[in-house]
């Protein structure tokens, strides 16, 4: 006889303490441990009102549920709810069982109008990295930089041409908005959906309704082109900590241009100055990137985009006493120098192990694609961008951070250990010479 189903008995006043719910070594718990979120108070606070409108929700609480959303890859939809009804996430938050969940429009306030416009994310990224250097995990001397294609969150059938060469009517009808639907399709496209063939799409022409910010971008030859952006990251080889990011638009900005603007950020911050080497790919090995690094006093790991020959420095027949004349001449002896310098450089050791190093950041990028859901963008425009690759690369570091600290605790323990056992073992002989065997088999079983 198949047995009944047990049904769970409902007890009239459940008691559950909450946090022998979350084990010792679940990740919020580590996070919650070792990473300082006091001072988004002090980040947030000239964007708030002392005088006009309603209490604020905690901004404290607004950054500890976008770090759930981002560790585990939880649209904001999925992020409300699994907030009502997760042991581990409320603790995180600082609620209890039957403490009210904030709205989610809450948050799209938040991220799309008050601190998306002070780049609020981008200095919570730089935070979190100021405690892994203050933890003595970044050195920052041997750095890495590359970047990523990341799709936009639009299709392809979005893009409308930038200059519409065509009446008003036959343009209405492209739209679908003309009131004979039967006008609107032809034999082969039945489904209304727009079709390319046969045209030339490029961003000179054509834009995308749904995300004009997006590009069409294809990372190499032989793919197919998609709406993108290009996430950049420049990372700390040797702790593979994400020092900054930055976004590109493919067609607008470089790759290039991105690392410029993450050195600057890095100069904002007072790391600079810690920077001796940066290697990246060949995509990166322009004359003029590597001079402006020389210039900074930065060794550049970088293949050279040119022949791998030593260049003879350029020679003048006769002397100018123009002014510019001789600047644009003393700047092709600078890029000859600057070239021949990094085909030496090429040929030593620490090219070699920089180059292999900074495949680190390839996993870097895959890690957040694959666990962060960076391989798609959260939300559209620039902006909404900037602050997903900004909250992942912090959402990373502070995996990182956590771990480091957790092996320098269990490494300090066990050293505390290894000094105590040394006396006391000392103890015991010196005990055992002058004492009778009475007092040894005490202090062999205390």
């Amino acid at each position: 006889m198949k047995s009944a189903k047990r049904k769970p008995q409902e007890e009239l006043f459940p008691f559950v303490e909450m946090e022998k719910l979350i084990p010792e070594n679940h990740m919020l718990r580590l996070i919650d441990r070792h990473i300082d979120f006091s001072f988004i108070d002090e980040l947030v606070d000239h964007t708030y009102s002392e005088t006009t409108g309603r209490p604020a929700t905690d901004p404290e609480l607004m950054v500890r549920i976008l770090t759930i959303g981002y560790l585990y890859n939880l649209s904001e939809i999925r992020l409300f709810e699994e907030l009502r009804m997760h042991a581990a996430y409320r603790w995180f938050c600082n609620f209890g069982f039957y403490d009210s969940i904030p709205d989610r429009s809450t948050l799209n306030r938040l991220r799309n109008h008050r601190w998306a416009q002070d780049g609020i994310f981008e200095k919570i990224m730089q935070n979190i990295v100021k405690q892994c250097i203050s933890a003595g995990m970044v050195s920052g001397k041997h750095v890495a930089v590359d970047g990523t294609q990341i799709r936009a969150n639009a299709s392809i059938k979005s893009l409308e041409p930038i200059i519409v060469e065509s009446t008003v009517e036959e343009y209405l009808q492209r739209l679908n908005l003309n009131t004979a639907p039967e006008q609107n399709f032809d034999n082969d496209n039945q489904s209304g959906d727009k079709d390319f063939r046969g045209d030339q799409l490029s961003n000179q022409t054509h834009c995308s309704t749904t995300d004009p910010d997006a590009r069409l971008y294809k990372k190499a030859k032989g793919q197919s082109a998609s709406l993108s952006y290009v996430g950049n990251d420049l990372i700390d080889t040797k702790s593979r900590v994400i020092l900054a990011t930055d976004v590109t638009q493919p067609g607008v900005t470089t790759e290039i241009d991105g690392a410029h603007n993450m050195l600057d950020s890095l100069d904002i911050m007072g790391i600079l100055p810690m920077v001796k080497t940066l290697a990246a790919d060949k995509g990166f090995g322009t004359t003029e990137f590597i001079t402006d690094l020389i210039n900074q006093g930065i060794v550049p790991h970088i293949p050279l985009l040119a022949k791998s020959d030593v260049e003879p420095e350029p020679i003048w027949k006769t002397k100018t006493n123009i002014p510019e004349r001789q600047a644009k001449r003393d700047e092709k002896v600078n890029q000859v120098r600057a070239r021949n310098q990094v085909r030496q450089l090429a040929q030593t050791n620490d090219y070699k192990c920089s180059q292999n190093q900074r495949k680190r950041i390839e996993h870097i990028f895959a890690e957040a694609k694959v666990c962060h859901g960076l391989g798609r963008a959260r939300c559209r425009g620039l902006s909404a961008m900037r602050e997903q690759l900004s909250m992942t690369a912090a959402v990373q570091n502070m995996k990182r951070l956590v771990s480091f600290l957790r092996r320098t605790q269990k490494a300090i323990g066990s050293a505390c250990v290894t000094a105590l056992s040394g006396p006391y073992q000392t103890l015991r002989f010196l005990l055992a010479l002058f004492f009778p065997l009475k007092l040894q088999g005490f202090l062999r079983n205390p």
